[in-house]
């Protein structure tokens, strides 16, 4: 005997069963002979299709709800109510079976098109996530200005203190991010706890930053003496104090790479001979990353109010490079020190590419941790785990791009270019240190190991 699987109802079907079970229930005996009575506001009951038997007569039209959008087109048409012009023209911006085309709020935070009202607030899809991720992973954050910043569409990323400080000031609730925890909450299986590469899952752009903002505070005094001016260095006896200098304060950044490595998601769940190849293979590339980010605010060069510079702007020769935390180097001292070259290269191959393309501490945390996470270093022994967690980084650079740049189709290929440039200067480098002699005696690995047997703060 076959069995008959039941007809799929259509939409229109639904709504009119629905109308009929409204009317129906008024005359129904349960409800003391009321008599028939028309609503004066019939609204189509949309949860219906979502499997749900209680009503949603919600009249919020930008609700957070799946169907928040449909109900206000819905009603718009059915009960008459008036467009207005600005609302066409919105949605008239995106195609019809875009999730923002309905919508006709501005984000309270920073003034982009709004996706509905999340935690309280009328935001868009960019400003909810950040939200809800700062209170998720319990994130800090420091302003590196005066705490004055302008949050807008276009320098919405630039301080992420100050963003979270005016999703604060516009009513967003803490509490909401963590009842909705609450609520999607799973419990892990037995398998995900004992999987290491569960950990692959928490290799997101908020944990790759705080891994690199705990080993900054782990800093302090703290040095790998790897680099130094020796006795048989080749520098000029008139920039060996300088050079000295330089070399310790290389050796700290040194001692906060390896913190930062460690504290990388899922860095710790591979072989200890994969960790020091990787970290052998990388510091020098990481190091440069953090210098040429660092002098972008030395270039001199017109930007426009949210920090880029169209692409046609000329930018003058730069000066002055950042090396580090209160320490620069003018162009002049370079010169006389024979690294004019590797000077020039950094700040225009580097910089000047960042400046123009506004890079922000997102988007070079995720290029590091690509940078960490290479695949292709021969003699590794866990490829394949190295090669997915690059592929997740990619994946989050990704969605970074589409949902802080959503013009921008081609950024994400544009920062990836950047990392050719930055491996070429780094093996430049690399024969800058050997030819001047600074290499110490001690191989690198042997530091490297001793920071990974101790045991993590």
């Amino acid at each position: 005997m076959i069995k008959k699987e039941k007809p799929m109802l259509s939409v229109e079907a639904l709504i009119q069963a629905q109308g009929k079970q409204w009317n129906r229930s008024f005359t129904d005996p349960a409800f003391g002979h009321m008599g028939p009575i028309s609503p004066p506001e019939m609204k189509p009951d949309i949860s219906l299709l979502n499997g749900n038997n209680t009503a949603n007569f919600s009249s919020d039209p930008a609700s957070p709800g799946p169907f928040g959008i449909l109900n206000n087109n819905m009603q718009s048409v059915n009960q008459g109510v008036p467009v207005s012009p600005n609302a066409v023209q919105n949605r008239a911006s995106y195609p019809p079976n875009h999730p923002l085309s309905g919508s006709k709020h501005l984000c309270s935070i920073c003034g982009d098109r709004a996706s509905g009202k999340h935690y309280g607030v009328y935001s868009c899809e960019g400003c909810k996530g950040f939200f809800k991720r700062t209170v998720r992973k319990d994130l800090t954050y420091a302003c590196r200005e005066e705490k004055k910043c302008t949050i807008d569409k276009r320098q919405r990323n630039r301080c992420q203190y100050c963003r979270y400080q005016k999703c604060l000031a516009c009513g967003m609730k803490r509490e909401a991010v963590q009842e909705e925890r609450q609520r999607g909450a799973k419990l892990p299986t037995k398998n995900e706890d004992l999987n290491p590469t569960s950990s692959m899952r928490d290799l997101t752009i908020e944990r790759i930053i705080e891994a690199e903002q705990k080993s900054e505070l782990r800093s302090g005094d703290n040095a790998i003496p790897y680099l130094r001016v020796g006795p048989t260095s080749m520098v000029p006896s008139d920039y060996k104090g300088a050079v000295s200098h330089l070399c310790q304060m290389v050796n700290k950044q040194l001692f906060q790479l390896v913190e930062y490595a460690r504290r990388m998601p899922h860095f710790a769940h591979l072989q200890k001979e994969d960790q020091v190849t990787l970290l052998k293979a990388g510091w020098n590339e990481l190091l440069i990353a953090n210098v040429a980010w660092r002098s972008i605010e030395y270039l001199d060069v017109e930007s426009n109010p949210d920090g880029s510079v169209d692409r046609r702007t000329p930018i003058r020769q730069p000066q002055q490079m950042c090396l580090g935390p209160n320490f620069t180097l003018h162009r002049n001292s370079a010169i006389q020190a024979g690294v004019a070259a590797i000077f020039d290269r950094i700040l225009s191959e580097l910089s000047v590419k960042m400046k123009r393309l506004n890079v922000d501490r997102s988007e070079l945390s995720c290029l590091k941790a690509i940078i960490l996470f290479n695949p292709d270093i021969r003699g590794l022994k866990s490829r394949h785990e190295v090669d997915i967690c690059r592929e997740k980084i990619y994946a989050c650079l990704d969605e970074h791009c589409r949902t802080e740049h959503p013009g921008d189709d081609g950024r994400f290929a544009q920062l990836l270019l950047r990392l050719p440039a930055l491996r070429s200067i780094s093996l430049k480098c690399l024969d800058h240190l050997f030819f001047f002699r600074l290499i110490g005696d001690k191989q690198l690995e042997n530091f490297v190991v001793e920071m990974l047997d101790t045991p993590m703060c």
